[in-house]
């Protein structure tokens, strides 16, 4: 016997007016919400709102500068030479870190100037997890 399908249920298929489409796209290009957004309010997917504007551009009922370029002020300032003598401060005055392999894969990372009591405790109580 051949494979039956039955479909039960409402059609998924949507007829929208252009008056609907051109709201539905006002909505989703006014800046306020996303495509996405706008979209799952009204049970589409946002593909579909690209191919309605792509459609209406078409027919010249939506304006190409929907998307247009917005720009925001930069300022350039001169570089600022860094002292090199600054990082090798830094470096010497962080302590050194240690890493530490423990049953089970699990891995600590401490610093050096750890408490050894402490980290005994810290061992253990990660070992036995």
């Amino acid at each position: 016997m051949g494979r039956m399908e039955i479909f039960t249920g409402q059609e998924r298929r949507r007829f929208w007016s252009d008056e609907q489409k051109l709201s539905i796209l006002a909505e989703a290009f006014d800046g306020t919400r996303s495509v996405a957004d706008v979209a799952r309010q009204h049970e589409l997917i946002p593909q579909q709102i690209y191919t309605w504007r792509r459609q209406f551009r078409a027919k010249g009922l939506v304006a190409v500068s929907d998307e247009a370029a917005s720009f925001f002020p930069v300022t350039i300032v001169p570089e600022v030479e860094a002292d090199v003598e600054e990082p090798s401060r830094k470096a010497r005055s962080r302590p050194s870190r240690i890493e530490i392999r423990c049953k089970g894969g699990r891995i600590l990372k401490i610093t050096a100037d750890m408490d050894s009591d402490l980290l005994q405790v810290l061992i253990r109580t990660v070992e036995e997890a």
